[in-house]
């Protein structure tokens, strides 16, 4: 009489599904981790190859955002470009940057809003981010922020930074098709990171040395170990990079859960696409007038950037920053009407809501950004043990295979012998 099959668990599938989502996507897995590890450390590795920015050497007080752009738009060979964006440096001994965008770029910018602008821009508002420019065409002028001096001219991103960036953020596929597939891929992560610990949950008696390898231990075993102690020392880390990570990849979708949760104002929305009604025969206001209206409206901070409207409907933001702000953190933006000359909105970290500052730091926390030297370096680690996670899952299912089938000849080498006898 044939034994009864055994019954299959939902442990049995929630194990199968682990397996096969590691091995169908174990190599892209692999590359999602090892450039977002090297984008961690992207703008100090430039110095250390002597790429970075230039060093701004003058002493003194830093000139007007105004002068900076007239500086820049002096400097640049190519007339006609229009300023997009300014900004201070966050310290000391760091060169203040002008965007100029070639005449027509407002139109690409509009098409941005959906996807490439808003994470563009978001990032931009927090720190030395916009130093890259996303778009295609635009000019990177670094300047002396006391002397106004030229240090360099830089194109769109570009070199091992750019590719790194764009097999990161889009695998190479333009448009929103590339970043949903690697938001997928950050999807696939949350799935591992939840299988993961249920299948790790040990059984009473047994928790010291889940969290622990033996030295002892070998093959299957060991890699089990292995797999199970990192992931379950890195779990939180890991889910929170790779939660931040679909984030990005489908903002208003996270956006939106998070505010069914905890409401709050649709700050993309508000910053990013702030539209506003021109008024025939007016002057829209100056960029110095407009920073005079965000100090008097945030008096305890200083100016960080600002993103000029490149359309008469379009609403001037302006980024401030209070002492001690830690790079990469949320930074307080003014929205202001160019035509009224009023504040349309303000979002200052201070009075975020608990929906609203989930939001905010979500790019913060995906780069390592905000928290410090040890949450950055613990963001690198986040990327590096994906391929320690691959190798020791590939083997244990490898090792397996190979014992299962070992066994399988000896189990029919022995039939086999019986027969003849």
């Amino acid at each position: 009489m044939a034994p009864k099959p055994q019954r299959r668990t939902a442990r049995y599938w929630l194990l199968q599904l682990h397996l096969w989502v590691g091995l169908i996507l174990m190599l892209p897995l692999v590359m999602m981790g090892i450039t977002g590890a090297v984008l961690v450390y992207a703008h100090d590795i430039e110095h250390l190859l002597g790429q970075g920015e230039p060093a701004a050497k003058t002493a003194g007080e830093w000139r007007s955002p105004s002068e900076l752009i007239e500086a820049a738009r002096a400097a640049t060979k190519e007339p006609g470009r229009i300023p997009i964006a300014v900004r201070w440096p966050i310290d000391v001994g760091e060169p203040a940057a002008v965007r100029l965008s070639r005449p027509g770029m407002a139109n690409e910018r509009a098409q941005f809003r959906g996807g490439g602008q808003q994470q563009g821009g978001q990032g931009q508002a927090q720190g030395r981010v916009p130093v890259r420019s996303p778009f295609a065409g635009s000019l990177q002028i670094l300047i002396d922020p006391v002397s106004l001096e030229l240090l360099e001219t830089q194109q769109a991103m570009s070199g091992w930074v750019r590719f790194f960036h764009d097999l990161h953020g889009h695998v190479f596929i333009s448009g929103g098709l590339g970043r949903e597939i690697v938001g997928w891929l950050g999807v696939a992560m949350l799935v591992l990171g939840c299988s993961g610990l249920y299948l790790w949950w040990p059984k009473a008696g047994q928790w010291k040395a889940a969290f622990t390898v033996r030295r002892t231990a070998k093959g299957i075993r060991f890699n089990r170990e292995l797999h199970g102690a990192i992931g379950i020392w890195s779990l939180v880390l890991f889910m929170v990079v790779n939660f931040t990570g679909v984030y990005l990849a489908f903002p208003q979708q996270i956006s939106g859960a998070v505010n069914a949760i905890w409401p709050g104002r649709d700050m993309r929305a508000a910053q990013f696409q702030a539209r506003v009604e021109p008024i025939r025969g007016a002057t829209a206001i100056t960029l110095d007038e407009a920073l005079a209206l965000a100090r008097e409206r945030v008096p305890d901070a200083r100016f960080l950037n600002a993103f000029l409207p490149t359309r008469p409907d379009q609403a001037l933001r302006i980024g401030m920053i209070r002492p001690g702000h830690a790079e990469g953190a949320p930074a307080i933006t003014v929205v202001i009407d160019p035509w009224r000359k009023s504040i349309v909105d303000v979002f200052d970290p201070r009075t975020f809501s608990t929906g609203e500052t989930i939001i905010a730091w979500q790019r913060a926390l995906h780069y390592g950004q905000g928290l410090g030297a040890g949450y950055k370096f613990l963001v690198f680690v986040s990327g590096v043990i994906i391929p320690i996670f691959a190798v020791t899952g590939f083997l244990m299912w490898w090792l397996k295979r190979r014992n299962r089938r070992a066994g399988e000849r000896a189990k029919a080498a022995i039939l086999s012998t019986q027969s003849a006898d």
